[in-house]
């Protein structure tokens, strides 16, 4: 199971990096902005907000509550994935 801790690093990560949320039945949701996810102010959070934007912007938004006991990873492309290779010529 992923823990808060390693969702809290990836949200807070500088530069930030999109990650996604695995799931236990492996659906994904993918956070493409720190502001899209929200850990409630509590000690021991159970769930956390994801906000998925649709095709019409902000205006267009989805509210999940995701429990937390249900995220197995976060997932996080590798800097080899995330930044093209420079040429050499």
């Amino acid at each position: 199971m992923a823990t808060l801790d390693q969702i809290r690093d990836a949200m807070r990560a500088q530069p930030f990096r999109p990650f996604d949320l695995k799931l236990v039945d492996g659906t994904r949701h993918a956070v493409k902005h720190s502001d899209y996810i929200a850990i409630p102010p509590v000690q021991r959070p159970r769930e956390i907000a994801f906000y998925e934007v649709g095709a019409e912007g902000y205006e267009d938004y989805r509210t999940h509550w995701i429990n937390l006991g249900l995220v197995t990873a976060v997932v996080i492309p590798s800097e080899e994935t995330a930044q093209p290779a420079a040429g050499h010529g």
